[in-house]
């Protein structure tokens, strides 16, 4: 999103618009967060002398993976954030990277589909939510390179 400094009244300015996912690149190799809409941003532009104050309010629709049974989750993160820039005339802000940055502060760092997901049986890998498996728990076994564990 850039602000036209130069277009900013004096009672201060208005700004709607939309981000396509792939230009707020998270950068976090997180393959269980994923935006599937475009994200809706409003921004109130201010100005006082070199400084240029902007509210923001994000909207974006994301679906995350369940760190344990790796069920889809559809959510919407909301997010209200101020970001300040020293600007002068004829000077175009792009406030794209401030608007990443806090995106990824909000990404959580685990999701659960809810608090008493039971994941994933090691052994076979059954969703322990949806039935059991036929694994016994004596019987489990993890295999870490060449070494076999019991669980």
């Amino acid at each position: 999103m850039k602000i036209y400094v130069d277009e900013i009244p004096p009672e201060g300015l208005e700004l709607q618009g939309q981000i396509e996912p792939r230009k707020i690149a998270l950068g976090l190799k997180l393959a269980s967060i994923s935006f599937t809409k475009s994200i809706d941003v409003k921004a109130r532009v201010s100005r006082t002398g070199d400084e240029v104050f902007v509210d923001l309010s994000l909207r974006a629709h994301v679906e995350y993976r369940c760190s344990r049974c790796l069920a889809k989750i559809q959510d919407v993160l909301k997010k209200h954030f101020n970001v300040n820039h020293e600007a002068g005339p004829g000077d175009i802000l792009e406030i794209d990277e401030d608007i990443r940055q806090e995106m990824i502060l909000d990404c959580p760092m685990k999701v659960v589909c809810r608090p008493d997901c039971k994941g994933l049986c090691p052994n076979c890998g059954q969703n322990l939510n949806i039935t059991g498996c036929e694994c016994t728990k004596d019987k489990r076994e993890w295999s870490i390179g060449s070494r076999r564990l019991n669980l």
